[in-house]
């Protein structure tokens, strides 16, 4: 077999027109002109001078006299500040000690001195006063939110109740711990105190500048000695603020990409079939083409095709070129179809010369586009996978069968090749455009975000038993009358005299009577004495006796009792029957069981809540993450449409964007239309990578609800940005371990877009309209017109071109408005050129097979034509290409891609037996 071998004559493919084409650009930023709005916008995160050199200076104290004024004799000159009291946040007892030492107004020189602050009295008197007093505050503030809780739907009262008491719960177990510290830190003190630690207790709540008070100033100012007139400001490191350009004009070239179908041939062998004499093989050929593609786009993972996905589908080079710019993140981004142009190469020059930036501008591309078509390729190389089977029937009914036959005596190999295309790549420049370019903060604050409609299913909960306590029987008291006779003669009775013995009567049942201790005596009332001369009531009493019966009597005074008559009594008495014994154990077991029983239930609901709020996640991470993502179209309209809207109100006053009426923002809105050309304006999203949005955290996050069931391999540490996934979830988008704000139904695009810091806007200035584009850009409420008057540096050449172009005197100082005014010509004489109608290629002689047409339109109408050279970087070559005589609209790169198709050739080869090599 012979070696493939690369194209090196191509005039038998001349004029094959090209089958597809992209645009391209790369904008470049023009250095030097300060810009207003953008000077505004860098001088905001400055500080200010004065402000840095305060922390270095200590004012002398003043007091008010008793009218309540300033004494002008009290007031002095500041001096370098001395040592500094650190401010310690962390602890109620070490804050206290701060403002008490900030009053004191120096530091401690001793012991005696100290014991002023961290004496044992005096921190005790701040745990007693200043800490429970914070600690307290704290429990009030999480006791109303605990108890301003509603609860989970379905969820009982009593879980309710005890999921409160949980987190009233932690609230004490973590105030507890920090009053645990602050009693640590006030013991601590004490020691060393005690143990005369001065050095130790001045570290702790004293420091001193890093340099001295005198020294730092002098740092300060030098640091701060910014020249505002050069291109970049250079910030001190601290700030974070390095290289900045100042100029609102920037320059963009636009390419042109087109392919054409050169030639075909067959690629290595990928299997071998051997046939005997006499004998026929039917060969199935299995297309094996990927479908995960389309899985993916149906999961909208942008991303995921950029690394196995993406091209799966796609036998295609342009349109993979296509996709590619399409999601690339670092492209400028617009809606306008078929206008994608940009670049993620985008840098600043100091040059205002248009050839020297369209040199930048092609040799950007040519790396760029290089590389993107090679990395294509080799991805749609990928995609294809034929499997050859050899069988002895047909049994398959396959689109595509070959019948191979050796009706001959020998053994025939054949080998199976791949059909391969190799597919021309030619890049044009096709013009230039000056640019507006102006920053846009906070680009995504205005922009809705969806909120996913999902309606859990209500937990299944089991009906809990009544949990009411059986209460004891009811105590009673019984009456019952007894008799009794006194009958003692004359003799003197003292203290409890007996009249009878009686038993108590029956209870009723679950009821026993109340025992009381021996020689307590309970009240009887006398309801009738019949005796002899015998009038009027006397004291009569009951008191139980260790067997269980009471005894009835007569309760004499201090003096005793005699009566010599006999007398017949009969006395009431009321005995307290309470619950038995055997009642009460009876009804503590039933309750028992009934809170048993209710503890279960109530148990099992609460896993039944917690396993149904656990789904409901579950259910809602897999719901968000299988959203079908918008159409890219219409998020980079919407995205477009905010970047403009907050363009628009930053040049008027907020007065005139929000309350004047409609015609002064129409006024306006037309004169931009007019002068730029707003359909094509891209926006360079800043990504947030360095500037955290802020978090707003509540008191209970859903994750710390789900710990229990939550799956981790990490180092179990808590992390501000841990998120959801479940074994059914699609990959979380791009920003969710970054803490992004995230759109569910946004692609990650969108959600660099809500997370960015600010966006970079570039607006073309229209053709023809570079000169009013400049004197609308000068105005005072836009950019102004600081520096435009200052030297431009450029070599002696450059300098000279512009003074003839312009007209100017031969020593006259070229300004950088002068350079400005000289690239806006050029820029309308390319546009006006682009529209001149000329005779193509050049070096064709046969009349039929040249083409009349603009220079931006000759690939369109003529086709393929060679390029010399391959590579051309500089418009102005000394050696250009005949057919490339227009500098401005060259076809400067050229490049042969081979990629596979899906078809498989049969191809009969022989091998010298041998020496086993083909023949």
């Amino acid at each position: 077999m012979s070696n493939i071998k690369r194209i090196t004559d191509f005039s038998k493919y001349n004029s094959i027109l090209p089958y597809a084409s992209e645009m391209f650009g790369v904008y470049q930023s023009l250095i030097g002109w300060k810009s207003k709005r953008l000077l505004n916008r860098i001088k905001i995160g400055v500080d200010p001078l004065l402000p840095q050199l305060r922390p270095y200076l200590e004012s002398k104290k003043f007091t008010f006299n008793a009218d309540g004024f300033v004494s002008s004799k009290e007031l002095q000159l500041a001096g370098f500040a001395g040592p500094h009291v650190i401010s310690h946040d962390i602890s109620v007892v070490l804050q206290k000690i701060c403002d008490n030492l900030r009053e004191y107004g120096k530091m401690p020189s001793d012991s005696t001195e100290w014991a002023h602050f961290v004496d044992r009295d005096i921190l005790q008197r701040i745990l007693e006063e200043n800490v429970s007093e914070h600690f307290n505050i704290i429990l009030r503030d999480n006791y109303y939110r605990i108890y301003s809780l509603t609860p989970y739907p379905n969820e009982t009262e009593e879980t309710f109740k005890q999921r409160q008491s949980l987190l009233k719960e932690q609230i004490q177990e973590e105030v507890r711990r920090g009053i645990a510290n602050e009693e640590a830190f006030a013991g601590a003190l004490t020691k060393l105190l005690y143990n005369n630690r001065i050095n130790e207790l001045n570290r702790i709540f004293f420091s001193k500048l890093d340099l001295n008070a005198e020294e730092g100033f002098l740092r300060i100012l030098e640091r701060n000695d910014i020249n505002y007139d050069d291109p970049y400001l250079t910030f001190d490191p601290k700030k974070d603020v390095k290289d900045v350009t100042l100029s609102p004009l920037g320059i963009v070239h636009l390419f042109q990409q087109y392919f054409f179908e050169l030639d075909t041939f067959l690629g290595p062998p990928t299997s071998h079939v051997w046939l005997s004499p006499g004998s026929t093989v039917e060969l199935i050929e299995t297309s094996s083409r990927k479908t995960i593609t389309e899985r993916t786009v149906e999961l909208s993972s942008e991303t995921a095709r950029k690394t196995e996905n993406s091209m799966t589908d796609q036998d295609e080079i342009s349109t993979a070129v296509k996709e590619e710019n399409k999601n690339d993140l670092k492209l400028g981004i617009t809606s306008t179809v078929n206008q994608s142009w940009g670049t993620g190469s985008i840098t600043a020059t100091g040059s205002l010369n248009m050839d020297q930036t369209q040199q930048v501008a092609r040799e950007s591309t040519y790396k760029k586009m290089r590389q993107q078509t090679n990395k294509l390729s080799t991805e749609i190389r990928e995609n294809y996978k034929s499997t050859f089977k050899t069988i002895t029937e047909s049994t398959d009914t396959s689109s595509k069968r070959y019948m191979l036959s050796n009706i001959t005596g020998k053994l025939i190999n054949y080998e199976l090749r791949r059909k391969m295309r190799q597919v021309g790549i030619q890049v044009q420049d096709i013009g230039t455009y000056l640019c507006w370019e102006t920053f846009v903060d906070e680009p995504g604050e205005d922009l809705g975000l969806a909120n996913l409609i999902h309606i859990a299913q209500p937990a299944n909960l089991l009906p809990v038993p009544d949990t009411s306590v059986i209460p004891y029987p009811s105590e009673q008291f019984i009456s019952c009358k007894v008799s009794g006779t006194w009958n003692f003669g004359d003799q003197r009775k003292y203290g409890f005299v007996v009249l009878t013995v009686f038993d108590p009567p029956p209870a009723p049942e679950g009821l026993e009577v109340e025992k009381q201790q021996e020689n307590i005596i309970l009240p009887a009332y006398q309801v009738s004495g019949i005796g002899e001369d015998f009038t009027g009531s006397w004291g009569f009493g009951a008191r139980f006796l260790p067997s269980g019966k009471l005894e009835m009597g007569v309760i004499t005074g201090d003096d005793g009792l005699e009566w010599d008559e006999r007398v017949d009594f009969v006395v009431s008495v009321a005995l307290k029957y309470v619950a038995s014994a055997a009642k009460r154990a009876e009804i503590d077991a039933l309750n028992k069981a009934k809170r048993t029983t209710a503890d279960v239930a109530t148990a099992e609901n609460i896993r039944i809540t917690e396993e149904a709020f656990n789904k409901a996640v579950k259910e809602r991470v897999e719901y968000a993450r299988d959203l079908s993502k918008r159409k890219y179209e219409e998020l980079r309209d919407e995205e477009r449409i905010m970047v403009y809207r907050k363009l628009i109100s930053t040049l008027m006053t907020d007065f005139q964007y929000k309350h004047t009426d409609n015609a002064s923002r129409h006024v306006l809105s037309e004169l931009i239309q007019s002068i730029f050309d707003i359909d094509k304006m891209l926006y360079f999203v800043a990504p947030e990578w360095w500037k955290p949005r802020k978090k707003k955290l509540g008191l209970f996050d859903l994750q710390s609800q789900l710990n229990s069931n939550l799956v981790t391999w990490s180092d179990g540490d808590p992390r501000p940005d841990n998120y959801l996934v479940t074994e059914k979830s699609v990959p979380a988008p791009m920003g969710s371990s970054l803490g992004w704000l995230l759109q569910l139904d946004g692609d990650n695009l969108r959600n660099a877009f809500l997370n960015a810091p600010w966006v970079k806007a570039i607006i073309p200035v229209r053709p023809g309209k570079e000169q009013a584009a400049l004197h609308w850009l000068q105005s005072s409420n836009v950019e102004g017109s600081d520096g435009l008057n200052a030297a431009y540096a450029a070599p002696s050449d450059e300098l000279n071109k512009i003074r003839t172009g312009l007209g100017m005197d031969l020593g006259a100082t070229v300004t950088l408005k002068d350079a400005i005014d000289y690239l806006c010509v050029e820029v309308a004489e390319k546009y006006a050129e682009s529209n001149q109608v000329k005779t193509y290629p050049n070096t064709e002689i046969n009349l039929e097979n040249k083409v009349t047409t603009t220079p931006t339109q000759k690939v369109y109408e003529h086709g393929f034509y060679p390029l010399q050279g391959g590579f051309r970087a500089n418009p102005n070559d000394p050696n250009p290409d005949p057919n490339n005589k227009d500098k401005n609209f060259q076809v400067f790169d050229q490049w042969i891609e081979v990629l596979p198709t899906d078809q498989v050739v049969p191809v009969e080869v022989v091998y010298d037996p041998k020496t086993g090599r083909q023949l």
